[in-house]
């Protein structure tokens, strides 16, 4: 197979043409990696090209794995997804809205189903208040700690009113530490990480690690790029865990986590993470009957909706490549993560510039649609 038409798109779209500081590529099907590239350097001299082990933060494609860990907990039967959040976090009792100035207490009651979908009722501020608070009062505060505070902001709509991105996923992190009586990190690693081999993945850069962190950006103006030296700002404490932007990894790593997802939840290394049925579920669309957001597609362009935790390839007529039910998610510095059970096949891509849509737009989807192509797919 030759997969140079995709070698030739990242060195003369992404890397000449927009300048992208460097693109880190996997593909696998069934296991067995199809294609592996790197392009560009590590640092912000540009001396060190890339090696392949560089360290990237994973930034929202942190996301499908905090859905992973939480759908093996409904898969053993300790969760559900029709539960009510208070259940597990009994702060969540007190959520409420605000109607004409007045606290009032939903109609509606916040389930886990609500976390997966993201139509909770929170947003995406941690420069809120009563987040700021909580950081001030305990700069060590840990991830329970810090999710208890969203309660005291209120919601923006009734829990399974329609879509908002938001703070979810750090929700539903929680949940899993109450639920399993772990540390969330912890369960990532004896659930998901150690099965699969991910021996470079978690929340943490230690100063060992730092030397692997690949330089980052940020685009600042439509085509202009220049370092970005703020470590990862969803980490707001050096005890929290975010499950929705908090992980660091690397290429290889990441793609361990892909390939066992499009074969039935089973790893290279045999170990099965998720049955096949609840990975189905987890890629069928949850919220038609209310809302299509453009936001569910991101990286990957049109076509997409959105099933727990994850977009899902609902709609094919703009002649994406791809099977339908291919789902995935992307990150903030870029990363993009594309399963496909269908065929057995997974993408992984890093690279590591903020504000990259302003840059790249849907960049990611030619890298799907031509290894479709190039498989004969």
């Amino acid at each position: 197979m030759n997969f140079k038409p995709v070698s030739d798109y990242i060195e003369s779209f992404l890397r000449r043409e927009k300048g992208v500081p460097c693109c880190d590529l996997k593909i696998m099907r069934e296991h067995q990696v199809l294609f592996r590239y790197q392009s560009g350097f590590s640092d912000y001299e540009d001396k060190m090209p890339l090696s392949g082990n560089e360290l990237y933060y994973m930034y929202s494609c942190t996301k499908p794995i905090t859905c992973t860990a939480a759908m093996q907990l409904v898969e053993r039967g300790v969760i559900a997804l029709d539960d009510p959040v208070c259940q597990y976090l009994p702060a969540f009792h007190s959520v409420f809205l605000l109607q004409n100035g007045e606290k009032k207490t939903p109609q509606k009651t916040m389930t886990l189903r609500h976390l997966f979908t993201m139509s909770a009722g929170f947003d995406y501020h941690l420069q809120a208040a009563p987040i700021l608070e909580t950081v001030h009062a305990n700069p060590n505060a840990d991830t329970l700690t810090v999710v208890n505070s969203f309660i005291r902001s209120p919601l923006h709509f009734e829990p399974g009113e329609k879509f908002q991105y938001s703070l979810c996923h750090d929700v539903l992190a929680a949940v899993v530490e109450s639920a399993s009586g772990m540390k969330f990190s912890t369960y990532l690693d004896q659930n998901i990480f150690a099965p699969l081999g991910m021996k470079h993945t978690g929340f943490f850069l230690s100063e060992e690690k730092k030397k692997y962190l690949a330089a980052q950006y940020e685009c600042y103006e439509s085509g202009k790029i220049r370092p970005h030296t703020v470590p990862n700002a969803f980490q707001v404490t050096p005890s929290y865990e975010s499950g929705g932007a908090g992980l660091l990894s690397t290429v290889d790593d990441y793609s361990l986590f892909a390939d066992a997802m499009a074969n039935g939840g089973v790893g290279s290394s045999g170990a099965q993470i998720l049955k096949p049925e609840t990975i189905d579920l987890m890629r069928t669309e949850q919220l038609s009957t209310y809302t299509i957001n453009p936001a569910f597609s991101c990286a990957a362009g049109p076509g997409y909706g959105y099933g727990l935790g994850v977009r899902t390839l609902i709609d094919k007529t703009d002649g994406q490549r791809s099977s339908l039910g291919e789902f995935g998610w992307d990150g903030a510095a870029g990363s993009y993560v594309m399963i496909d059970p269908t065929y057995k096949l997974s993408i992984f891509f890093a690279m590591h510039v903020r504000e990259w849509p302003s840059l790249i737009g849907f960049g990611h989807a030619p890298i799907r649609d031509l290894t479709y192509d190039i498989l004969g797919l």
